[in-house]
């Protein structure tokens, strides 16, 4: 029962970070109505660049983020102009086929620019272990759920309880009618690339402080914040949470239960499989909303 529950709770730390992942995705698709399958890719991206800036330029932490914080407003700027407004009009597939080029270009720079063998970034929290009662949990693994949650409650805050806010949840509505209302369409397609990229960038820097930097693995945590999406529901905020540490408790019990019978891998296909499964019995999530059309 211990060991159970060990899983349980390494699941729920792990979830955090899927359903931050995950809350990237749901803000660009709530904002453009585009199915960003370049996640993983700009997760890989942001977090070498903030590696380059760290520790082969020795760039201090205070002056590392604003910089970087520039880089990922040029990125959604690009985007938006070169991309996003040349696809106006165009069909969803024009836009789903964008993203997936989009994505093998970032893989591309990332290969070329920073190839071979994983790296390794500063240690930010010192490693302990802490028990609560016959569970053991992992001081760097809890500082990244902390980091995590409060991610998650500022954007619901700023969300919920500001202008620009308001104008995001305006736009996700109806782009016609917003833009009819005086708002900045185009505006709020920058900001919600800007949030989502920061928010990888988040993640993946999380990940690599774990982990160490190695391409495969932070592309995967982004390609697995789709399968969360999936069983959330493409334009539930409430959805990517939940479905984050669903999908992060399911890895962790097949690691602990099927990988030990299998020789291994099952807990990487777990996301895919629920993904699947999703698609077949739930096909707009949990709390998607389902979309009828009558012609």
């Amino acid at each position: 029962m211990t060991f159970f529950i060990q899983l349980v709770i390494n699941g729920i730390l792990t979830g955090g970070m899927y359903a931050l992942m995950a809350l990237a995705v749901v803000i660009v698709y709530k904002s453009s109505s585009v199915f960003n399958f370049a996640h993983g890719s700009l997760v890989a991206l942001v977090s070498f660049v903030f590696w380059q800036l760290m520790v082969p330029w020795q760039m201090p932490i205070w002056l590392t983020l604003p910089l970087l914080i520039v880089f990922i407003a040029i990125v959604s700027i690009l985007i938006q102009r070169l991309i996003l407004q040349p696809l106006t009009g165009q069909s969803l597939m024009s836009a789903i086929m964008a993203t997936i080029a989009l994505g093998e270009v970032f893989n591309g720079a990332v290969v070329l620019f920073w190839p071979g063998p994983g790296r390794l970034l500063p240690k930010f929290v010192t490693s302990t272990t802490h028990r609560l009662g016959a569970v053991h949990l992992s001081s760097e693994s809890l500082v990244s759920f902390l980091v995590c949650a409060v991610c998650f409650i500022v954007f619901l805050i700023f969300f919920h309880r500001t202008k620009f806010g308001l104008a995001m949840r305006g736009t996700a509505e109806d782009h016609t009618l917003a833009q009819s209302e005086g708002i900045r369409v185009s505006r709020v397609f920058v900001v919600s690339w800007f949030v989502a990229i920061a928010i990888a960038g988040v993640g993946g820097v999380l990940m690599g402080s774990l982990f160490g930097l190695s391409f495969e693995p932070l592309h995967g945590l982004g390609m697995k914040a789709l399968a969360v999406v999936i069983l959330g529901g493409l334009e539930s905020i409430l959805g990517a949470l939940i479905g984050g540490i669903a999908i992060g408790v399911a890895e962790a019990l097949a690691s602990g239960f099927v990988d030990p019978l299998v020789g291994g891998g099952a807990s990487d296909i777990v996301p895919y499989i629920v993904l699947l499964v999703a698609l077949i019995f739930k096909p707009y999530g949990l709390f998607g909303y389902e979309r009828i059309e009558r012609v």
